[in-house]
């Protein structure tokens, strides 16, 4: 049976992989970094290695490094399965290390264990081969920190990448919610607002503006105090509250009448909040009160 050490910091990653090897009839240990694989490979000998690159305390490149400088370890071919290394020039350079494959995650298992039975017959009973040019420290140091370049550059371009998505997302959403002709209202459970649209300005008749709300009071707009803690109570209790009554505060005392939405969410941030549209029904109260007067 042959035996196979991974190398895998992640502990889910490696569990999987050591319970696909398992059942194909291998038999797998397993270490979280590169000083623990040179650790096991030293109290029992592996036939191949398989190593992920990015790891605490030695990644993949250091411990291929190792590896070729052990004469007990540098017969038994090594294997790099990375999904975060995986440039052209990180695998030129793991090769030059001495790697006999170089695989980007993720590989279809019936791929993966194709080329792990490939390495191994060709391997098996004679030692892998070693670099045609061995590199020397200094080439090996300064190719590594190449790598690490990459990486960190490859790493930039993906969080402005999302970065851009998310204002890109953040736009949309700003835009749908200002297109809207009712009030778009989040605060925090404890009333501050979050976030208000820009139809504030309509509903107050210009009294107000988005920008001088943010972070004051929710009550403070509220006519009747009872009407707010009602509001909330409801949300919190049930979820969501519907078409409820708020008198509306306009900053020269005038009241308007407005039907209330709300319900609470999870931001971005995992915390709670209300999010709540705001109706003027100031013409429906009207008619209301004619239909009675009538």
């Amino acid at each position: 049976m042959d035996h196979v050490l991974i190398v895998e910091d992640h502990a889910e990653n490696r569990n999987l992989l050591k319970i696909l090897l398992e059942v194909n009839g291998y038999r797998v240990s397993a270490a979280g970094d590169g000083l623990e694989a040179l650790a096991a490979a030293r109290r029992a000998r592996p036939d191949v290695i398989v190593s992920d690159v990015l790891m605490p305390r030695m990644d993949g490149f250091e411990l291929c490094r190792a590896w070729m400088q052990d004469t007990a370890l540098k017969a038994i071919p090594f294997i790099f399965y990375s999904a975060t290394y995986v440039r052209p020039e990180d695998e030129q350079f793991a090769l030059a290390l001495g790697a006999v494959r170089y695989m980007i995650k993720p590989q279809e298992a019936k791929i993966f264990l194709a080329e792990l039975s490939a390495v191994l017959q060709q391997w098996t009973g004679r030692p892998a081969p070693a670099p045609a040019a061995p590199l020397d420290e200094a080439t090996a140091h300064a190719m590594h920190e190449l790598a690490l370049a990459r990486k960190l550059e490859d790493k930039m371009l993906q969080l402005e990448a999302a970065n851009r998505r998310l204002r890109e997302s953040e736009a949309k959403y700003r835009r749908v919610y200002d297109s809207l002709q009712d009030v778009y209202i989040e605060s925090s459970l404890d009333g501050s607002i979050l976030e208000i649209g820009a139809q504030i300005a309509v509903l107050s008749k210009g009294q107000f503006k988005r920008e001088n709300l943010i972070g004051t009071p929710l009550y403070d707009l509220y006519a009747d105090p009872l009407q707010g803690n009602a509001i909330t109570e409801a949300v919190k209790q049930t979820g969501r509250a519907i078409d409820m009554d708020l008198s509306f505060k306009n900053r020269d005392g005038t009241i308007i009448p407005c039907s209330v939405s709300a319900t609470i969410v999870r931001g971005a941030d995992g915390e709670a909040r209300i999010v709540a549209t705001w109706r003027d029904i100031s013409r429906r109260k009207q008619a209301e009160l004619g239909s009675i007067g009538a």
